[in-house]
């Protein structure tokens, strides 16, 4: 109710510009139009702000009712799954060391707080053929969790017939890269080789969808990269929603003035120092005001793991769907991290220009489908609109094959 109070204002203003000068956009209602406004005062950058990133987090720790007909089982993913993903991200982040702290490897807690959401006794564990869908929830490494995420992991339960785990990722500024990542990989691990008591066997990856929107759907591909050059099996697909995969912030959308996205133009933003957690453990956080992301330093955030679209070659990747919206900031870097993964020889990083693209294991084209939805904002998902029930059709289908 005092959320309501504080916010008709907004309400009461945005419904009389929506008849007066109509909406943003020809094919957004009213009530679309009411939710886009909602989310551009709580999502943009309001530089008068004063709450703390743990108040913003507390503030976005709100448990969301699953959907009838879905059941949830909450657990905790072992630990020792950490310490097996330790080792293959130790391999493969061995060229970062240098702009990397090694905070990410010491647990403090005793295990990664996981849920499965599925529809009840519907004998999911004797149904290989069923998919299983690693849920990787967003929003900027620093805020949500897999509760407030459940009306997404419920629709998918239930409507792609699937079996979801989605898992709480340490978050950012408290946990720095690649906190999140290695947690995502622990998940991963733990559906390969469950313990004893898990209550299902070993699943087999291609029966595996991951999952994920905005800072989500980042990590998702970070994941499928992560596991494509640590060598382990790939899975079935990878599903993404307003992908984050450029921290540099380096395409033309980000700033795009034409732009009606309700995230604002980041660049410029400036962390404050009211802003930050109570220990940050990257020395870039003693001069705040140039730091662009929470995540990680700016020195690192080339790195392909924290911006996959810039990883040296995006081939040999499991089935992509990438899906935008044409009025979102993160349109350009889905749409060329669709090009980059479709033709890896013609797209080559830095090094593989230089001639090393021929010595690469990765050469095979990926299997991507990239959609952009016409006047649809970032994660318009979230948001009704026929683009919405489109999209979640089309979801649903690609986890089912």
């Amino acid at each position: 109710m005092i959320d309501f109070i504080k916010s008709s204002p907004l309400l009461i203003s945005t419904t009389i510009n929506h008849y007066l000068k109509g909406p943003p956009r020809p094919s957004w209602n009213l009530k679309f139009h009411l939710t886009w406004a909602i989310y551009k005062s709580a999502f943009g950058n309001d530089t008068s702000s004063v709450k703390t990133i743990e108040q913003m987090q507390e503030d976005s720790f709100r448990i969301v009712p699953v959907t009838t007909g879905v059941i949830i089982n909450e657990f905790k993913i072992n630990n020792k799954y950490r310490h097996e993903a330790q080792v293959h991200l130790e391999k493969i982040l061995k060229p970062y060391e240098h702009v990397l702290d090694t905070e990410w490897k010491v647990l403090k807690d005793d295990g990664i707080v996981s849920e499965w959401i599925q529809v009840p006794n519907d004998g999911w564990e004797k149904k290989e053929i069923r998919k299983t869908v690693l849920y990787l929830h967003s929003s900027g490494y620093h805020l949500f969790n897999k509760d407030s995420h459940r009306n997404t992991t419920s629709y998918f339960a239930k409507e792609a017939n699937a079996r979801v785990l989605a898992i709480n990722y340490r978050l950012a500024p408290q946990n720095q890269f690649p906190a999140a990542l290695h947690d995502a990989l622990a998940a991963y691990l733990y559906l390969l080789n469950p313990p004893k008591d898990a209550g299902f066997e070993p699943l087999n990856p291609k029966n595996i969808v991951i999952a994920g929107a905005s800072a989500g759907g980042g990590l998702s591909l970070a994941l499928g990269l992560a596991i494509r050059d640590a060598g382990l099996s790939s899975c079935a697909g990878i599903n993404c929603w307003s992908p984050a995969v450029d921290l540099t912030y380096s395409t033309p959308s980000i700033t795009d003035d034409e732009c009606i996205d309700y995230i604002s133009n980041p660049i410029g933003a400036k962390i404050k120092n009211q802003n930050l957690g109570p220990k940050i453990w990257h020395d870039s956080f003693d001069r705040p005001d140039g730091r662009l992301h929470l995540y990680a330093p700016n020195e690192g955030l080339a790195i392909p793991y924290i911006s996959p679209m810039l990883a040296e070659s995006l081939g040999d990747l499991p089935p992509l769907s990438l899906v935008a919206g044409d009025d979102e900031r993160l349109r350009d870097e889905a749409i060329y991290f669709a090009h980059r993964s479709i033709e890896p020889a013609k797209y080559k990083g830095p090094s593989y220009n230089a001639g090393k693209f021929e010595k690469s294991p990765f050469q095979t084209p990926t299997n991507t489908i990239l959609e952009i939805y016409e006047e649809m904002p970032h994660i318009f998902q979230a948001m009704e609109h026929p683009s919405t029930t489109k999209c979640y059709e089309r979801t649903y289908s690609r986890i089912h094959r």
